[in-house]
C-alpha cells in the first residue's frame, strides 16, 4: 500500500506544473468575472449562478483540453477543486449548476466507464463546499486572511479524501484506483492552498474598492459638517422609491432660515452645524414635529440655510386644508422664543407636490420650490398646483397690483385697535384683504411676495400710505382723534426722501401727522444707513407715529428700539396665543418694560380669549387688538363700531 502511495506521490509530483497553469486560468476567469459585474454586489444572489457557471464551464473546458492535449499517463485536472469553490462561493445554486456542467464533462470525455462513482465523487465534493457556504457567509470579505485560506483549504482536501474514500466503501472501485486517486489528490492539494488564497486575495480587494466606493457615495450624500443626508441624496431618494410607494402621494416641504448670517454671527459659524440635526430630530421624533408623524417624515439639508422634508401620504392640498404647515411654523417659532438669548431664527416654510414618475419632474420641483420660498417673504406658502400654474397665478396678482398703484386703491379693512380695560377704540389698522378674479381670498403675504419680486413693493406701500390718508381725511368731521396705522418695510424706509414725501402727503391733505402711524415690521432688517435715519427723523420730528411690529420675532428688537423713536411696541399674536407659558408671560413682560424704559406704549396683537385679556391687564398692558373685540372691517363700518365702543359701559 505505501509503496503505491509512494510511487503516485513521484508521479503527481511530475503534473503540478499544469495543475498551477488550471489554477492560474481558474483564477483569472473569476477576476474578469468580477470585474464585469462591478455594477451588482459580491453578496447579490447572481454572483451564485455566475460561480456555478464559471467553474462548471472552466471544469468542462479543462477536461476537453486535458483529454485531447495532455499525453500522459494520468490526466492532471483540477475537479476536485473547481466542485468544492462552487459550492462555497454559489452556495447550492452553484454547486448544483457546476456538477451538472461537470458530469456531462466526465461522461463525454471520459466515457461510461466508474460513470456513477465519478457522479458521487463530484457530488460529496460539491456538497461539502455547499456546506462550507454558510461558513463563508459568515465572514466578512474585507478580512479574508490566510487563516481563513487553510481552514478552506483542510476542508476541500478532507473532502477530496472523503469522497474517494466513499466511493470505495460501497465497492465501486478498485483498491489500485482508490490508492492512486488518494495519493494523486494529497499530492495535487499543493496547488489548491494557493489557488485558494488568491481567490481570497481577488475577493477581499474588491470588497474593500467596493466598500471604499460606497463610502465615497455615502459621503457625497451627506453632508459633512451635520451628518444629515444632502440635496443629491434627497432626489437619489426620491427616484429610488418602489413602484408601490411611487403610488402614494408625497409632499417635499422646505423649511429655510431667514436670517441665517444674523444667527450664526453671534452663536458661531457651527451654530448650524449643530441646529439643523436638531432640528430634524424635532421634526422626526420630537413634539415639534408630532402632527408630521402619520406621514413617516424624512430629512434632507437641502442647503446652507434650508432643510427639506418628504412627507409620504398628504397632497399639498392637504397641508393647506388642515393648516398643517400653520401648526408646524408656530410650534418651531415657539421654540426658538424660549430658547438661549440672541438673534431668533425666523422661517419661512414651503410644500409642493412630488411627482415620482419622472425624475425631471423631480428636479424641476425641487429647484422651483427653492426658488419660490428663497424670492419671497411670506413666512408660509403652499403650492398646491404646478409651478406653471402658480406663474399664470403671480402674473394675475401682478396685474392687480398694478392696477392697485395707479388708482392708489388697494383693498384695504382695518382692525381695530383699542384700550383693553375699557374696550374703547383709539385707533385702527390698515390691513389687505385681497380676493382673485374667482373671488378666493389672497394672501397678504402672497401678494407682498408678488410686489417684492416684480419690484412693486415701494410703490404698492405709498399707494397704501395715499389710501389710508385719504381715509384719515374722511374721519375727520366725526372721529378727529382716530388714527389709522399703516405697515411699511424697510425698503420704503431705505427709498430716498421717503419720510418728506410722506409729510407732504398729509400736509397737502390736511391730515395732522399724529393721526397717521407707521408700522414697521421687525421681521423687516432695516439697513444701517443714513437715509433710513433720514427718514425717520423727519417722520418722528413732523410727529408721525412710529410703531415696531412684530417684537421679539426677527432682526435686533433692542438695537432698533434704541435707535428709532417709536411711540409704540407691538408684540406679536403668537405671544399672545401662549400667554399660559410662564416663560412667555416673562417675555411679554420684558417686551413691556423695554417699551417703557424708551417711552413707548406697548400693544398685544391677536387677543382671542377673556384670558388672554384678563393677563394682559394684571400685567399692566392698555392696549390691544384681536378677534375677542373685531377682525379686520372695511372702512365704512369702522366709525359705525367706534361709535359702539364708546357707548358701552367700561368706556362711557
Amino acid at each position: 500500500m505505501m509503496a503505491a502511495i509512494t510511487s503516485q506521490f513521484g508521479a503527481s509530483a511530475e503534473e503540478l506544473p499544469f495543475l498551477l497553469l488550471q489554477a492560474a486560468a481558474v483564477v483569472g476567469i473569476v477576476s474578469v468575472l468580477i470585474l464585469l459585474r462591478r455594477d451588482i454586489g459580491l453578496a447579490d444572489k447572481r454572483f451564485k449562478v455566475y460561480y456555478g457557471f464559471i467553474f462548471g464551464m472552466a471544469g468542462f473546458l479543462l477536461a476537453l483540453l486535458v483529454s485531447e492535449f495532455i499525453k500522459l499517463p494520468s490526466k492532471p485536472y483540477i475537479r476536485s477543486d473547481l466542485l468544492f469553490l462552487a459550492g462555497l462561493f454559489g452556495a447550492w445554486q452553484g454547486g448544483l449548476i457546476c456538477l451538472l456542467i461537470m458530469g456531462v464533462a466526465r461522461f463525454v470525455f471520459g466515457g461510461p466507464a466508474f460513470l456513477l462513482a465519478g457522479l458521487i465523487d463530484m457530488a460529496v465534493i460539491a456538497g461539502v463546499g455547499v456546506m462550507m457556504h454558510g461558513w463563508m457567509r459568515s465572514r466578512s470579505l474585507m478580512q479574508l486572511g490566510l487563516a481563513d485560506a487553510m481552514i478552506v483549504f483542510t476542508v476541500r482536501l478532507l473532502a477530496s479524501l472523503l469522497a474517494v474514500s466513499f466511493t470505495y466503501g460501497m465497492g465501486m472501485i478498485g483498491p489500485d484506483i482508490f490508492w492512486s486517486n488518494f495519493g494523486r489528490r494529497i499530492v495535487s492539494s499543493a496547488v489548491t492552498l494557493p489557488m485558494i488564497a488568491c481567490l481570497f486575495l481577488v475577493l477581499r480587494s474588491e470588497a474593500r474598492a467596493r466598500e471604499e466606493a460606497r463610502q465615497r457615495e455615502a459621503a457625497a450624500r451627506t453632508d459633512s459638517l451635520t451628518g444629515l443626508p444632502n440635496r443629491r441624496a434627497l432626489k437619489d431618494y426620491i427616484e429610488a422609491l418602489t413602484p408601490v410607494e411611487k403610488v402614494e402621494s408625497r409632499t417635499i416641504v422646505l423649511v429655510e432660515i431667514i436670517n441665517m448670517a444674523d444667527v450664526a454671527s453671534i452663536h458661531g459659524d457651527d451654530w448650524g452645524d449643530k441646529f439643523w440635526p436638531y432640528l430634524a430630530e424635532q421634526i422626526v421624533s420630537g413634539e415639534v414635529g408630532a402632527a408630521l408623524k402619520p406621514y413617516r417624515p424624512r430629512c434632507f439639508l437641502f442647503g446652507d440655510a434650508t432643510l427639506a422634508i418628504v412627507l409620504h401620504g398628504p397632497m399639498a392640498q392637504d397641508i393647506q386644508r388642515t393648516g398643517l404647515m400653520t401648526r408646524l411654523h408656530a410650534g418651531l417659532t415657539a421654540q426658538f422664543q424660549i430658547g438661549e438669548a440672541g438673534p431668533i431664527p425666523h422661517l419661512r416654510i414651503g410644500a409642493a407636490n412630488l411627482d415620482a414618475h419622472s425624475p425631471q419632474t423631480i428636479s424641476s420641483t425641487l429647484r422651483n420650490l427653492s426658488l419660490a420660498l428663497r424670492g419671497s417673504d411670506n413666512p408660509i406658502q403652499i403650492f398646491s398646483g404646478s409651478f406653471a400654474e402658480k406663474a399664470q397665478s403671480d402674473e394675475r396678482v401682478r396685474l392687480l397690483l398694478v392696477e392697485w398703484i395707479k388708482g392708489a386703491n388697494p383693498p384695504l379693512c382695518y382692525q381695530p385697535k383699542l384700550e383693553i380695560r375699557t374696550r374703547c377704540m383709539v385707533g385702527a389698522e390698515a390691513l389687505l384683504r385681497a380676493v382673485d378674479a374667482s373671488g378666493r381670498p389672497l394672501s397678504p403675504y402672497y401678494v407682498l411676495e408678488i410686489a417684492e419680486r416684480h419690484r412693486l413693493l415701494v410703490e404698492f406701500e405709498w399707494s397704501t400710505i395715499e389710501a389710508v390718508v385719504r381715509d384719515l381725511r374722511e374721519l375727520d368731521s366725526v372721529e378727529p382723534d382716530l388714527h389709522l396705522a399703516v405697515n411699511i418695510s424697510a425698503s420704503s424706509f431705505a427709498t430716498a426722501r421717503f419720510g418728506e414725501r410722506v409729510v407732504t402727503l398729509l400736509r397737502d391733505m390736511a391730515v395732522p401727522a399724529h393721526r397717521l402711524s407707521i408700522e414697521v415690521t421687525e421681521t423687516s432688517k432695516m439697513p444701517t444707513i443714513d437715509i433710513v435715519q433720514r427718514n425717520f427723523d423727519a417722520l418722528s420730528q413732523a410727529g408721525v407715529k412710529l410703531s415696531l411690529d412684530d417684537f421679539g420675532t426677527g432682526y435686533a428688537a433692542l438695537t432698533l428700539l434704541a435707535r428709532f423713536p417709536f411711540a409704540e411696541v407691538k408684540v406679536d399674536h403668537w405671544m399672545t396665543a401662549r400667554l399660559d407659558q410662564a416663560r412667555i408671560r416673562e417675555a411679554v413682560a420684558l417686551a413691556f418694560e423695554s417699551a417703557r424704559r424708551y417711552g413707548a406704549k406697548l400693544v398685544t396683537e391677536g387677543i382671542e380669549t377673556e384670558e388672554q385679556r384678563q393677563l394682559l391687564m394684571q400685567m399692566g398692558v392698555e392696549f390691544g387688538q384681536g378677534y375677542l373685540y373685531s377682525s379686520a372691517i372695511p372702512f365704512g363700518g369702522l366709525v359705525d363700531f367706534g361709535s359702539r365702543s364708546r357707548t358701552m359701559p367700561a368706556c362711557a
